[in-house]
Parts: structure tokens; sequence; C-alpha cells
């Protein structure tokens, strides 16, 4: 199959965030600029003889990150949640971390689905980004924002769903 050639924009993008059990939050009123580490690779560690390089080797895994900016329009919501509640496990609803065993924090994976169907393509495209530990901070304008930051410690796989 060839490459799309047809070229995504933010109106084609969703994230959805989701917990180590079944629960998913849709993200929505976000900026449409969600960015995220995926190419990153091992430290390396240069092997020299006397200053000449002979060799490379992988050294410790890098923690990718990934940010996206959405429009505030609550903090806490005791019934029915929200997106705070969802990055901070603080809601009405009792989420699973999708860190397991070994990750003591709270973690969620972030889904990012690019629409490709509707422009032609056989697929969409997705990429996942695996155990991740959210911050967010929010920011007073016009609009209120609230900007999320995540840190992958399960890296991000790519994706064709059907």
């Amino acid at each position: 199959m060839a490459e799309s050639t047809v070229v995504k924009v933010r109106r084609d993008g969703t994230i959805i965030l989701k917990d180590g059990g079944s629960n998913t939050y849709t993200v929505a009123y976000e900026n449409g600029d969600l960015s995220f580490d995926g190419g990153s690779k091992a430290d390396r560690i240069v092997i020299r003889d006397r200053g000449t390089i002979v060799g490379l080797r992988k050294g410790d895994d890098p923690v990718p990150s990934l940010s996206f900016t959405v429009m505030m329009r609550e903090f806490h919501d005791n019934s029915a949640g929200s997106l705070i509640y969802f990055l901070d496990n603080s809601g009405p609803v009792s989420l699973t971390s999708s860190g397991g065993t070994g990750y003591e924090q709270f973690l969620i994976d972030i889904e990012f689905t690019v629409e490709g169907t509707s422009h032609g393509d056989a697929n969409d495209h997705r990429a996942t980004a695996s155990k991740c530990l959210c911050t967010w901070s929010f920011s007073e304008g016009d609009p209120d924002t609230i900007s999320v930051t995540a840190e992958i410690y399960g890296g991000v796989a790519y994706t064709e769903p059907t």
C-alpha cells in the first residue's frame, strides 16, 4: 500500500485518555496543539580508544514527553467528572492505573487518532502513548486554558485502526 498523499490538519485529530480498566475520557474543546517525542532513542555511550570513536552502545532509555492544551470549562464536577478528575484520579469514579506492577504513580494511556478514511486513506492513524504520568497547569486568558504535560514511561505505539 502506498503512503498517504493527504496532509493531515488539526481538525482531523481526537485525543482519548484511558485508564488501565475500561474508563475513557474524550478530550473536548482542545486547541489542536498536541505534540510528543515520537523518535526518542536511548542515550548514546560513545566508546573511544584514545579519543578515536570505535563503537557506540545504548545507554538509558529516554522518557519522552507529550503535551496539549484545552480551553478551561471547569476544574471539578462532583457528579460527572472532568478532565482534571481523570488526570489526577480524583473524581467520582475510581480509575485503574495503566502502570501495573512496579509503577507506584497513577498512570494513564493517551490515544491520539488522526482521521484518514474520510480523506481516502485505507485507515485512520493512531499513536498511543502508554503509562503516562500527567501534570497540568491553569492559565487565565481569553479563553482560560489548561495545559497538560505527560511523561511517557511505556513508549509510543503506532497503529492503523480499522
